[in-house]
């Protein structure tokens, strides 16, 4: 266990030493537990997980321990462990009890918390109750706030690893009323950009959307509409907000 010990303290050591990177990010604490904190966590959650690491300071450059006391990191802990629970303050609580440490050099106290990386269907991994706007990722040594379309695409990506063939047909929704048309011309001025020799960019709305999955028909049922996907893709901000929360609601019942 000593040597556990020590070899951990060396590497927290060494990273601080070092500074910052797509991989660990470094949390000033003093002031209490930083609401920082979960736009990091979401961020590698949706990314390649990392590491954050609470009691540590930045001064032009430079990284310093807080000092903070056992106490105060339990306490820190217990705050952790209290939100990662909480599906009103984040929305999946991924690590394991090992992966959430209180360690100390020369009885400067930080927490060191590993987030892994979600696994598809729990992404987007986001703060609060709404995914648009509350989603992020890591881009090298930041964190960044998704833009609609990329947690469109998250939710869109869960939903075809889950329905591989043609994808969930959503009942109640319908091209008229749901798709921004803007949305489905971009894309398709896009792909025809692209591909202008492809034989799809002069077919019908209907039929791209069928080639592409964002609409599908089910054969055995005569049940058609749009796919999970499709409406993620091209929905509507008010459509697209009605899905998510049935999506979540559905989620949490399952948890």
């Amino acid at each position: 266990m000593e040597d556990n010990s020590r070899i951990l303290k060396e590497k927290i050591d060494a990273l601080v030493s070092f500074g910052e990177s797509a991989e660990i990010e470094f949390k000033s604490a003093k002031g209490g537990f930083p609401g920082s904190f979960w736009e990091s966590y979401s961020a590698y959650a949706n990314t390649n997980g990392g590491t954050i690491v609470l009691g540590v300071a930045e001064k032009n450059g430079q990284f310093y321990f807080d000092g903070l006391n056992k106490d105060v990191v339990t306490k820190y802990k217990k705050i952790f462990w209290d939100c990662a629970h909480n599906r009103g303050k984040v929305s999946a609580c991924l690590p394991r009890e090992s992966d959430v440490i209180i360690d100390n050099i020369d009885d400067c106290y930080f927490l060191i918390c590993y987030i892994p990386r979600a696994s598809y269907e729990l992404r987007p991994v986001y703060i609060g109750s709404n995914p648009l706007g509350n989603t992020y990722r890591r881009n090298h040594e930041g964190d960044y706030l998704c833009t609609d379309a990329e947690v469109r695409r998250m939710f869109a990506d869960a939903e075809h690893d889950r329905h591989s063939k043609d994808g969930l047909i959503l009942e109640g929704f319908n091209l008229e009323r749901d798709i921004d048309k803007d949305s489905l011309r971009q894309y398709r001025q896009t792909f025809a950009n692209l591909q202008p020799t492809h034989p799809w960019t002069s077919i019908s709305d209907i039929e791209f959307l069928k080639k592409i999955r964002a609409y599908a028909i089910d054969y055995a049922t005569g049940k058609e509409g749009l796919t999970m996907a499709g409406l993620l893709m091209f929905g509507n901000y008010d459509s697209i907000t009605s899905l998510l929360i049935l999506h979540i609601l559905l989620i949490t019942e399952k948890r």
